[in-house]
């Protein structure tokens, strides 16, 4: 398949690009003492290899110490900070591909004292610069930010882009629903735009005018009251008239975040009907930006005349070689982003900060390397799921003799059922992903092999991994046993009849994505969580997603709230308020959480030299703790 008009070089400005790949910023959060990490470097190097044409990177505290975050963002007011970023962009740069500077200003201001609007964090007084900044004030911001472009060129960046979407500083002054001023910056579109404009034209005399200004522009809030797509294209105007190289064409606010950062349920390129109307408005070149996660759909939006250029952050976490395999043709190849957010987005997967569910190198790139192994040997999987297929193929790849033994006639596991609840079709990628790639191997795969100790030691093999899974925790109450009561696992795995009334025990993920499957037509759906929240572990986007979706359909949320028993198909429940109650339930669902599925690890001890759980065997998690999982104990080897 040709991508040729994804490939077709392209300039914003005076910067020629390679192609038409932007990866817009994703905030890694990798640096250590607010100092550029070998980790950073090789995150964002690995991607420039890749292909992408144009990356921004992370923004620097412009005005230290008084807009410093901490020792997650960077600094470059002096000269050790400065030459790791001149090293960072400099590794970009050297494999072909663009870098900018991301230009933004913190919305909040600290005082140590209580001043008008503000509110109280810690010690600390805290008001939202927006409705508060004078507008001298205004106008030494514009001036940091300038300077900040001037030092951008100095440390040899290719540019830079204006961070005024995601309800950002600059996004909420554009926005009729935040910015309540009745100065000069605020009141109607015109007024509002003033700040951004006054910056494009300060940063372009300070910076220079051959040097490329990007701006990442809100066009939609998607909200009532918000800024609508009419005002987007005024300021999409102003903002091309003041001297901007290029827009990247965004939505959303912090209200309507889901459109910034999609989530499952929001579909692929879905800003790109935005961004053609931003396109047709102007003369300079438009990015699309959001759920552009596949060539396919990349393609389509430049080749129907929608964009000029696509941004996709979480595409490139998710395979950094997307924009070289694409340009082969070997889409099969690609490991897509599912758009899960459960290990990309907030403070990512927990000990290891922002990565990848799909990917497990995904920000460990400068520690975990395949190398061939220093001895060879003979490596049994047991378990054919996502976890042991990922084994496999890095053992395989390492050189080792390995062995694949699934107990079904089909690989996949649970992750064959992992697409089934709404909305999350593109979990099927995880699998076909997986196998293409277990397919390119030298892995001996065995199916319909139950594994047992005999076997297992009769094989003779040097090292078993174990991808035996999980299993339902067990629930020990009066009436479990009931004819009504379905395991959630067997519930996906046979798509049993429910009936019109189920009662879903445990409010954790797999327990409100079966409510979300369930709940149609007249069927009536509870949840039972014994914790005073639902989802508790999922991350907001896609949290406030679900919640919203199981409200709409009338589900049942009961929180705080206790199972005594089950009788038959009466389920006799207690909140925390000591009141007691019954439900009647034609089925009565258990998600309740998992346990290890090790029971292979006593049996083997003594009898193999390493015998070592991987995945939910280990300890149950998420795929992407299960991939991780797999890469850890298979280098180790």
């Amino acid at each position: 398949m040709s991508f040729s008009t994804l490939f077709t070089p392209v300039n914003i400005g005076s910067c020629s690009l390679r192609n038409r790949i932007i990866m817009p910023l994703f905030p890694t959060k990798y640096m250590e003492d607010s100092m550029v990490t070998e980790r950073m470097t090789e995150f964002y190097r690995l991607r420039a290899e890749g292909g992408a044409a144009l990356i921004v990177l992370d923004c620097p505290c412009l005005d230290f110490p008084r807009a410093y975050k901490g020792k997650k963002e960077l600094r470059m007011d002096r000269p050790e900070y400065r030459k790791g970023i001149k090293g960072l962009v400099k590794a970009v740069q050297n494999e072909g591909a663009r870098a900018f500077m991301h230009l933004n200003y913190p919305i909040m201001k600290e005082y140590d004292h209580k001043v008008k609007d503000a509110t109280q964090e810690g010690d600390k007084w805290v008001v939202k610069l927006t409705n508060h900044m004078s507008l001298k004030e205004a106008d030494e911001i514009v001036e940091i930010m300038a300077s900040g472009a001037i030092q951008a060129g100095e440390l040899g960046y290719d540019g830079v882009e204006i961070q005024a979407s995601y309800g950002a500083l600059i996004a909420q002054i554009l926005s009729p629903l935040f910015n309540k001023r009745s100065d000069e910056l605020g009141g109607n579109t015109e007024k509002r735009a003033r700040f951004l404009i006054k910056l494009i034209k300060r940063v372009k005399e300070s910076a220079g005018e051959d040097f490329p200004v990007m701006v990442k522009l809100v066009c939609d809030e998607f909200t009532s009251g918000g800024l609508n797509t009419d005002e987007g294209l005024e300021i999409a105007k102003l903002v091309e008239k003041a001297g901007a190289d290029a827009i990247v064409a965004n939505g959303g606010n912090k209200k309507t975040r889901y459109m910034t950062i999609p989530p499952h349920d929001v579909p692929q390129g879905a800003l790109s009907d935005l961004s053609a109307k931003i396109k047709g408005a102007v003369n300079i070149p438009v990015a699309a930006i959001g759920k552009i996660n596949s060539p396919v759909i990349a393609e389509q939006i430049l080749t129907n005349g929608k964009a000029d250029l696509v941004a996709m952050a979480r595409p490139l976490v998710a395979d950094p070689d997307f924009p070289i395999k694409a340009g082969k043709g070997n889409i099969e190849d690609i490991r897509s982003c599912v758009c899960c957010l459960e290990d990309c987005s907030q403070k990512g997967a927990p000990g290891i900060g922002r990565c990848c569910s799909v990917n497990p190198f995904a920000g460990s790139e400068y520690k975990w390397k395949i190398e061939p192994a220093k001895e060879k040997k003979k490596v049994l999987v047991i378990g054919g799921g996502p976890c042991g297929i990922q084994a496999s193929i890095i053992a395989s790849r390492r050189g080792h003799d390995v062995e694949l033994w699934e107990q079904s006639d089909e690989l996949g596991g649970q992750g064959r059922l992992m697409h089934i609840a709404p909305f999350k079709e593109e979990m099927k990628d995880v699998l076909r992903y997986l196998t293409c790639s277990l397919g390119k191997t030298d892995v001996i795969v065995r199916r319909g092999v139950r594994a047992d100790s005999i076997k297992i030691v009769d094989h003779k093999p040097d090292v078993v991994l174990l991808a035996t899974g999980s299993e339902t925790r067990p629930f020990p109450i009066r009436g479990i046993e009931s004819e009504a009561v379905i395991d959630a696992r067997e519930l996906y795995e046979r798509e049993t009849e429910t009936g019109e009334r189920v009662v879903i025990l445990g409010g954790g993920d797999i327990g409100c994505e079966t409510a979300d499957w369930l709940a149609t037509g007249s069927r009536k759906v509870s949840i039972v969580e014994i914790s005073g929240n639902l989802l508790s572990r999922m991350k907001r986007i896609p949290r406030e997603r679900i919640l919203a979706r199981l409200r709409e359909k009338g589900v049942e949320m009961l929180t705080d709230t206790e199972v005594k028993f089950i009788e038959e198909s009466r389920v006799y429940l207690r909140d925390k308020g000591g009141r007691e109650f019954i439900i009647d339930a034609d089925s009565i669902i258990l998600a309740t959480g998992s346990v290890p599925e090790n029971s292979l690890q006593k049996k083997l001890s003594n009898k193999i030299k390493a015998v070592i759980p991987i995945g939910d065997a280990d300890s149950p998690g998420n795929i992407g703790s299960a991939l991780r999982s797999a890469v850890e104990a298979v280098l180790r080897i």
